[in-house]
């Protein structure tokens, strides 16, 4: 057995500030912390109920929030940005299940804890086939696309909804409760591990009598990006891939989810470069 596991942060317990999402942020330490001793405990899980593989793809920022030396088992870690599918590297169809942790709500959700949708910087929502989309999403068509179901989602409890709604059978594990954007109310960490450790077994239980299915919203995907910054559209609209709607906002198509993510990311590291750009004009 296989399993492939995706790691972000700001769905993490204990991760309630911006002090604590970088490498140079004076709370970051904790972060990693906190992530390292989560990733452990799904692994030795893992491995007790049948697990011989394990990847785990850091999936956070610049992509290094692990501790690589504490990291425990058999797994194999992912790190580093940027890099092809972004959270979902080496994902293929040879992997029997996939594990969402850590993982936040969509851009636009009211009292989201650190909301966002692949980049705070860049998109103040992205919808699919109209559908306001998380990482979640994005993340779950592409395992599912390559057939593995996404047996466990851990994070805020404003994704569940979502999760619920798009993925029948897969295990939500709450790790805390957005009460602002930058504010979030959370049970003790020994309550979350011991939480995580009953997730993961009964996401397991699940695989096994095939109660998880495979997400599905219908192909091509048809993607509307909202931009925070109108300059960022005025940039891509030279490109025939990209529709301009409004200021704001550009339409474009995808015919499956590498492809889906792929453009998005484009766009992301699109909207880091204005930033970029407007923060060098003096």
């Amino acid at each position: 057995m296989k399993a492939f596991i995706s790691l972000d942060v700001e769905g993490l317990p204990g991760v309630s500030s911006l002090t604590m999402l970088n490498p140079w942020s004076s709370q970051f330490d904790r972060t990693v912390r906190i992530a390292t001793k989560m990733v452990n405990t799904i692994i030795d899980e893992l491995s007790s109920n049948g697990f011989s593989e394990i990847v785990v793809a850091d999936s956070h920022g610049l992509m290094t929030n692990l501790d690589y030396c504490e990291i425990k088992g058999n797994a194999k870690i992912v790190q580093g940005y940027p890099r092809p599918l972004s959270m979902v590297t080496t994902l293929d169809s040879s992997f029997n299940a996939s594990l969402f942790i850590g993982y936040h709500s969509a851009a636009g959700t009211i009292h989201g804890i650190l909301d966002h949708t692949m980049s705070s910087r860049t998109f103040s929502e992205v919808r699919i086939n109209g559908i306001r989309a998380s990482e979640f999403l994005l993340n779950g068509l592409y395992s599912s696309e390559n057939n593995v179901p996404v047996v466990l989602v851990a994070g805020d409890e404003y994704l569940e909804r979502e999760v619920s709604s798009f993925s029948p059978g897969t295990v939500f594990v709450p790790l805390k409760k957005g009460v602002s954007r930058l504010s979030a109310i959370m049970p003790s960490f020994d309550v979350i591990l011991n939480q995580l450790k009953l997730g993961v077994r009964e996401a397991v239980e699940g695989l096994r009598e095939r109660k998880i299915g495979l997400i599905n919203i219908g192909r091509p995907y048809v993607v509307e990006a909202v931009f925070r910054d109108s300059l960022i559209a005025d940039v891509v609209e030279q490109y025939d891939r990209f529709q301009r709607l409004d200021a704001y906002t550009v339409r474009f198509v995808a015919e499956n989810a590498r492809e889906l993510i792929g453009l998005v990311e484009l766009l992301a590291i699109v909207g880091y470069g204005v930033d970029a750009l407007k923060n060098a004009i003096k």
